[in-house]
């Protein structure tokens, strides 16, 4: 699994949690249609992101800067 660099459109829930609205993903801006699990390692927080065309993109902030990668791709993905 390989993460890039990338921008993520996201507001903070109170307790300080990132929800992410939209990932900028080879040179397109996918909009975020579903959130699943959230956890924090010791490098910081990691959100399960799914998009329309169904990708699932693991991203990861440390406070600063946005990382993703895509770990699922739905077989009908060309």
């Amino acid at each position: 699994m390989r993460f890039k660099l990338t921008t993520v459109e996201a507001t903070f829930t109170p307790t300080g949690w990132p929800v992410p609205s939209s990932v900028h993903w080879g040179g397109e801006r996918l909009p975020v249609i579903d959130v699943g699990r959230r956890w924090k390692a010791d490098d910081g927080i990691h959100i399960l992101v799914r998009v329309p065309d169904g990708r699932v993109f693991e991203l990861h902030t440390n406070g600063a800067l946005w990382r993703a990668c895509v770990i699922a791709t739905p077989p009908h993905f060309a």
